[in-house]
C-alpha cells in the first residue's frame, strides 16, 4: 500500500469525525455487532470487557508498557 499525507484544517477534521459518528450510529441501527465482526473479535472484545468490569488490567503510561 503507497503511503499518502491528507492535510486538513481543524474544521475538515471536526466534519471528517462527525461523519463518521453518523455512519457508526446507521451501521449499529441496521447491523448487529455479529454481522460487523469476525467471531475472534468478538470473543476477544468479551473477555476484555469481562476483564475491565473485575478489575483484571494493568493501568499503562507510556507505549513501551502498553506492548509489554
Amino acid at each position: 500500500m503507497k503511503n499518502l499525507t491528507i492535510e486538513l484544517s481543524s474544521q475538515e477534521f471536526a466534519e471528517l469525525l462527525q461523519a463518521y459518528q453518523i455512519l457508526q450510529t446507521f451501521l449499529d441501527k441496521v447491523l448487529s455487532p455479529n454481522e460487523l465482526y469476525r467471531e475472534k473479535f468478538l470473543t476477544g472484545l468479551s473477555t476484555a470487557q469481562r476483564e475491565v468490569e473485575t478489575g483484571q488490567f494493568e493501568e499503562v503510561n507510556t507505549f513501551d508498557d502498553f506492548i509489554r
